[in-house]
């Protein structure tokens, strides 16, 4: 399916969030995941993401329990790309940081984005909500 803007533009929900490992491990992170992602018509973008804390969580698994940033993006559809520059950051490291992910929407309207996320490879699966 061909992307456009306003297919981009509205309200979704994260359906799966898959950690793509260097030894080629796809890791799915244990707990219930849930997220919103949020694109306005005027360039912002807004991502919330949340895993129910685990019993007896490692530090990494604590670490990883919620992501949050707002900020700008800029679609590149020639490229397949969105580039993500968050303003505000539950992971200040990233702020102004642009964050470039591949964009594609499958035949059943879902939303997937893939980037390198904190640490690795990441695909996002998103569907409106």
């Amino acid at each position: 399916m061909t992307l456009r803007k306003q297919d981009l533009v509205g309200v979704w929900t994260l359906e799966r969030f898959v950690v793509h490992r260097a030894d080629g491990e796809d890791f799915v992170w244990p707990g219930r995941q849930s997220g919103t992602l949020i694109y306005t018509d005027d360039g912002y973008v807004s991502v919330a993401q949340n895993r129910d804390p685990l019993p007896d969580p490692t530090p990494e698994d604590r670490a990883r329990e919620s992501n949050f940033y707002t900020g700008t993006y800029v679609l590149d559809l020639e490229h397949g790309r969105v580039v993500h520059t968050p303003l505000q950051s539950s992971a200040p490291a990233i702020i102004g940081v642009p964050a470039e992910r591949a964009v594609t929407m499958d035949a059943e309207g879902r939303l997937w984005l893939s980037g390198v996320g904190l640490k690795e490879r990441v695909t996002l699966v998103w569907r409106r909500a």
